[in-house]
């Protein structure tokens, strides 16, 4: 049902760049651009941007924070290996948070705490079909408000699957559906 309400573009190979992970990172740069950087996104009426909050390098190019975070894996930043299996679903976040109303998205907030162990309070957007979590947090600045897509990922693991949706339903439980 949801693959049919949200159309999903195919997945983008790296089979496709014949092997050359130059032309499949331009490649995947260039639709992280177009969806999230030059297409005023937004959710619940507010512009959504990735977070950059520095630059690194990951196989000898710097990229901001989020395309890294986006396309790799692992706990440590510098030592984040690439994931091809989110690599080859860059294109995903855009449409699930554009598609977020609908019922296959589970919209939910949870807290989480930064390393200083103070809480942040963030939206999850929960697509299980694509097996696929974003999470954004709300910036208030005093020119404005915003979101920041504080991440993006695939779960795979039945455990984790079930942890997710016990967690949006709970949500649910104690506080309504999330207004959009």
């Amino acid at each position: 049902m949801c693959r049919e309400a949200i159309n999903f573009p195919e997945l983008m190979s790296f089979n496709d760049y014949g092997g050359s992970y130059d032309d499949y990172e331009d490649a995947l740069l260039e639709v992280y651009n177009a969806d999230l950087w030059n297409s005023n996104l937004q959710f619940a009426g507010l512009n959504v941007k990735p977070r950059v909050h520095k630059r690194f390098e990951l196989n000898g190019k710097f990229l901001d924070w989020t395309f890294a975070h986006f396309t790799s894996k692992g706990p440590i930043d510098e030592d984040r290996e690439l994931d091809l299996s989110r690599c080859e679903r860059i294109g995903y976040v855009k449409l699930i948070i554009e598609n977020a109303h609908l019922d296959c998205v589970k919209v939910y907030e949870n807290t989480r705490f930064d390393r200083n162990g103070s809480p942040i309070i963030s939206v999850v957007l929960w697509c299980e079909c694509a097996n696929a979590k974003i999470v954004l947090t709300k910036i208030q600045k005093e020119w404005g408000e915003y979101y920041v897509i504080t991440t993006f990922y695939l779960v795979n693991s039945a455990i984790k699957i079930n942890s997710h949706n016990k967690e949006y339903v709970d949500y649910v439980a104690a506080n309504g559906e999330f207004q959009l």
